[in-house]
């Protein structure tokens, strides 16, 4: 499973691999976590690093 977030708040609906940028996101950060799980296995949750401050087209 997948979550996007934006300045550390999720972005609706973005729950994809991918994430394409909209204007929303200029001047934010953005991150991702992924939740892995298994039947009968504990899941597993990591957040990936910020990246810089999205440029302006």
């Amino acid at each position: 499973m997948f979550q996007w977030y934006r300045s550390g708040k999720a972005i609706s609906k973005a729950t994809s691999a991918t994430y394409m940028l909209v204007a929303a996101d200029a001047g934010k950060e953005i991150s991702v976590k992924v939740t892995a799980s298994k039947a009968g296995y504990n899941s597993v949750s990591l957040t990936s690093e910020k990246t810089p401050a999205v440029a302006t087209a």
